[in-house]
């Protein structure tokens, strides 16, 4: 059986004004359904060439963008919620990474979301640090690719300088730190 020639006229899968309803579609299924999160880019300090990691990282932009958690399942209170949160997956449109935060920060990778990036999901005051971004699933819907989707882990603090402006992410960066420079103690004649 050949393709319906209603939706594909040789052009390939829907016309551009059918792709550009389907991602206003999801968009809005992720206003509906999703949350507000902050999207913090990572910004290098002191890149280790040879391993390509950098421990002295810092996140001084946060940027509010609604997204989908897609395993919620940990809400239900039949276990630990900080066992069942571990890992899991959020959903965030391409058009909307790109008006909220690509437009306005610099990206190690620009257009795409970053592996070491940090989600800070208020609901649960909790950061996620980006593992993998997944930019081929739901596989060219209309020959198209509208999301990725973004499989996180829990982020584990190890010094970076958390300062965004926002004082529930900068916190975190008080409450966590082992810099021994923050907790100098100040003599009586003003000496450190």
């Amino acid at each position: 059986m050949a393709v319906n020639h209603y939706f594909q006229g040789g052009q390939g899968i829907g016309s551009d004004a059918e792709k550009r309803l389907h991602e206003d579609l999801i968009i809005e299924g992720l206003k509906i359904y999703g949350f507000d999160v902050f999207y913090l880019p990572r910004t290098l300090v002191n890149q280790d060439i040879l391993l390509g990691e950098d421990t002295l990282s810092k996140f001084d932009s946060a940027h509010s963008i609604e997204m989908y958690m897609e395993s919620n399942e940990g809400f239900a209170g039949e276990e630990e919620i900080i066992n069942k949160f571990e890992d899991t997956v959020f959903t965030v449109a391409k058009r909307r990474f790109t008006d909220a935060v690509d437009n306005n920060t610099t990206l190690i990778k620009e257009g795409r979301p970053n592996e070491g990036d940090i989600l800070y999901f208020p609901l649960m005051n909790s950061f996620f640090e980006i593992q993998f971004v997944q930019d081929q699933e739901p596989f060219f819907q209309l020959g198209n690719l509208p999301v990725y989707k973004l499989n996180v882990t829990r982020w584990e603090y190890s010094s970076e300088k958390l300062d965004t402006g926002i004082t529930d992410i900068d916190s975190a960066d008080e409450q966590y730190s082992l810099d021994q420079l923050d907790y100098q103690i100040q003599l009586e004649d003003g000496t450190i």
